[in-house]
């Protein structure tokens, strides 16, 4: 045994087990308090990044109607309405993509697969999208592709068809009075875009079908497509004015109180 200078007993070095053992309880108590505010800081980051990306949207939105006559980008909903985009228009992911990539979107000649997903996984993904992340050639630039976000397909809707009014003569354009910004009365309160629900990883949409959660004959379910719990209890809603926000579903669109902010006529 070890003694010192004077006489006593050295202490051996290191820890005793009794220590080591407090050490590994104050850690474990450390991390059980520390994980759930790192989980929860975490999520709050992603939280900003979403709204974010929302916001550029609506800044991509801004300028797309500026350069084309006040109208508003559609969705596939009626893009792909007898194969004719040129007829139609390009879904709001093509149509905005030169906002994004610094070039026009040409279907005849589209982006290279690796550029089309750059600007996907950069602004029409979510990082709190708990979707599958997609890989490389798995969507073509032409197609729809899994996306965080979707536009409300007010824009697209045409009178007599989908609107009450008086329908186009054959050969006409199709009429869809609400893609004209200048239409919508309070753009600060209609939305524009908001989270898309993916349940499946073949889920493909760019848009949710608003009008018929108040529709007699084609009844749907209020919010059927939107990810109301992605934000804990709350989805991100991009307005017409290019303001972002994370809100309740039940404060967009709430038939006992009357409340639609889909629809630009209000409820």
């Amino acid at each position: 045994m070890k003694v010192t200078d004077d006489g006593v007993p050295a202490r051996a070095q290191g820890f005793t087990l009794i220590e080591l053992l407090v050490v590994i309880a104050i850690v474990a108590l450390l991390v059980g308090i520390l994980l759930p505010a790192l989980g929860r800081a975490r999520d709050s980051a992603r939280s900003v990044v979403e709204l974010s990306r929302l916001r550029d949207l609506g800044f991509a939105t801004s300028a797309y109607t500026e350069a084309n006559d006040g109208q508003l980008p559609i969705s596939s909903h009626s893009a792909n309405l007898n194969w004719s985009w040129f007829g139609n228009g390009f879904p709001w992911p093509q149509a905005l993509y030169e906002y994004f990539a610094g070039e026009a979107f040409d279907p005849l000649a589209p982006p290279s697969d690796g550029a089309w997903l750059r600007v996907v996984n950069a602004h029409y993904r979510s990082p709190l999208d708990r979707s599958a992340e997609i890989e490389l050639g798995e969507f073509a630039p032409t197609e729809i592709a899994r996306l965080s976000f979707g536009q409300s397909a007010y824009a697209d809707l045409v009178l007599g068809y989908e609107l009450p009014g008086v329908a186009p003569a054959p050969g006409q354009q199709p009429i869809r009075p609400y893609r004209s910004l200048g239409r919508i009365r309070l753009p600060a309160s209609t939305v524009l875009q908001a989270s898309m629900l993916i349940e499946e990883v073949t889920d493909m949409s760019d848009h949710h079908m608003a009008h018929l959660w108040k529709d007699d004959v084609l009844p749907t379910p209020p919010g059927d497509s939107v990810d109301t719990e992605r934000h804990g209890g709350g989805a991100g809603f991009l307005f017409l004015d290019g303001h972002a926000a994370v809100l309740r579903f039940d404060e967009t669109f709430d038939p006992e109180l009357g409340v639609d902010h889909w629809d630009p006529e209000g409820f």
